[in-house]
């Protein structure tokens, strides 16, 4: 009772903290929440404009793939980048009261939820435009609910090394680069490649791969390929919670 009692206060404080954020981020911009949807559609032009002058896509549905690659890649990448300060950049906040540490990373992965919210009205919006029902939001929901649990274990791992290590959000931005590229975002696999062995380690392409199926093709994946995702899932994030708690008594002395 008293876990279930501390997680309540954790999701409710996590999620309150990541409202105000998300508010105060958009506060006196012109263009509010427009630009959290730049990013992936600026990507997605350009992207489109270059494979349309070097001789166009075998890929079906190619802008609705793209899309998907780059708005799910795009969770991923924000979520984890923005946590990796998240205990450092509170620093005067955690030395001075007693604040459940969980919340501060939980909030800024569901500060990125609200932006992904926008993203799939655009991806609405393109699924209508290629005469497919987008009826398939109702399927995404639980992939996004485990892939939000991988993130969120990544972002509790990477968080506590930021607390000790001040290149931490250095050395993960050129990472999540390389990743964008290692990540078919914008190709296809092919077996038997280097680049497909590599993505056989890459939980986020079994994600993309699994959405992209129930968009296109509206259709759900096997069982053999979704349940072991999720077992990832819960595990990425038992993993990050664990090594969290371990230090986050010592958080305070590294501010």
């Amino acid at each position: 009772m008293k876990n279930k009692k501390n997680l309540t206060k954790t999701i409710e404080l996590g999620y309150n903290l990541a409202k105000a954020n998300f508010k105060l981020r958009n506060e006196g911009s012109y263009l509010g929440i427009i630009w959290y949807l730049l990013e992936p559609l600026s990507l997605f032009i350009i992207i489109i404009l270059i494979k349309g002058n070097i001789g166009g896509n075998p890929i079906p549905n190619y802008p609705l793939y793209l899309l998907l690659g780059l708005i799910m890649f795009n969770f991923f990448k924000n979520s984890t980048t923005l946590a990796t300060n998240s205990i450092r950049n509170n620093g005067n906040l955690i030395k001075s009261i007693k604040i459940n540490k969980e919340a501060l990373v939980l909030s800024t992965v569901i500060q990125f939820v609200f932006s992904h919210f926008f993203e799939l009205i655009i991806l609405a919006i393109f699924m209508v435009y290629s005469d497919l029902s987008p009826t398939s939001l109702i399927f995404y929901i639980p992939i996004l609910f485990f892939y939000f649990l991988f993130v969120l274990g990544i972002s509790f791992i990477l968080a506590t090394l930021g607390a000790f290590i001040n290149d931490t959000s250095n050395v993960w931005g050129v990472f999540t680069k390389i990743l964008w590229f290692a990540t078919p975002i914008f190709y296809v696999l092919h077996k038997g490649t280097k680049i497909y062995i590599l993505n056989l380690f890459n939980p986020i392409t079994y994600f993309i791969e699994i959405t992209r199926q129930i968009f296109l093709f509206n259709s759900l994946p096997p069982l053999s390929k979704i349940v072991p995702l999720f077992i990832i899932s819960v595990l990425t994030l038992l993993i990050g919670l664990k090594i969290f708690q371990k230090y986050e008594n010592k958080f305070a002395e590294e501010m």
